[in-house]
């Protein structure tokens, strides 16, 4: 999958499509101060980007974390549950960055500068492989609701990947507007999609994840 990766980086140079014209009716020009504004704003797009990850992963064989009968956590291919009610509910769909979380990030490497978190409204798509990935990609460039503001190619061979404790993905933030976002002023939030190779999601479990935050905590991010 080298030759994947390679190409698929090249093409993160591109422009990306501004999306929806109603975005010319939102005023970008002045940035949010308040945390409890950013975090009621990321309340609101939370069940609005929920099901924009679960239309792109049915259209480009996408995985979300499962918990079976038993209990046991693994990955599902959204196309075999997206009609079946009690296996939805088994999924588990990314929560909301936490105050604390969001605090400690604005202290650390922000600057206390609250228009600079982009991911307290969050979620994760998970691939088999990078072809599958990158038609996700296509599926959220072509989509009219949506405005990608910044690309985070971890996935780019020369991405240094010590500075994340070897973890990789693609990582879009980006703006919805819809109907529904634009009703409950919200259409200006912007969020993040996680896009990223089952192999490495599967590493990012919970023990997983407690190594990264000592990690991350030793270099005071």
């Amino acid at each position: 999958q080298n030759q994947d990766f390679f190409s698929f980086s090249q093409s993160m140079h591109q422009d990306f499509p501004r999306g929806s014209s109603a975005f010319s009716r939102v005023d970008f020009s002045s940035k949010i101060t308040s945390l409890d504004q950013l975090c009621a704003q990321a309340t609101g797009l939370d069940p609005i980007l929920r099901a924009k990850v679960q239309e792109w992963a049915l259209g480009s064989q996408g995985h979300f974390r499962y918990t079976d009968d038993h209990g046991n956590q693994d990955f599902i291919l959204w196309q075999d549950v997206w009609e079946d009610p009690d296996k939805i509910e088994r999924i588990r769909f990314a929560k909301l960055k936490t105050v604390g979380r969001a605090v400690e990030k604005l202290m650390r490497s922000y600057r206390e500068d609250v228009s600079r978190l982009l991911d307290v409204c969050r979620q994760s798509i998970v691939f088999e492989n990078v072809k599958d990935l990158i038609a996700c990609v296509h599926l959220i460039q072509a989509d009219p609701e949506v405005t990608i503001v910044r690309v985070k190619n971890r996935l780019d061979p020369s991405y240094n990947s010590y500075a994340s404790a070897g973890y990789r993905d693609l990582a879009l933030n980006m703006r919805i507007c819809n109907e529904h976002s634009s009703h409950i002023a919200v259409d200006a939030h912007v969020c993040e999609v996680q896009l990223l190779l089952k192999e490495v999601a599967r590493i990012k479990n919970e023990d997983g994840h407690k190594r990264y935050i000592h990690f991350r905590n030793m270099r005071g991010q």
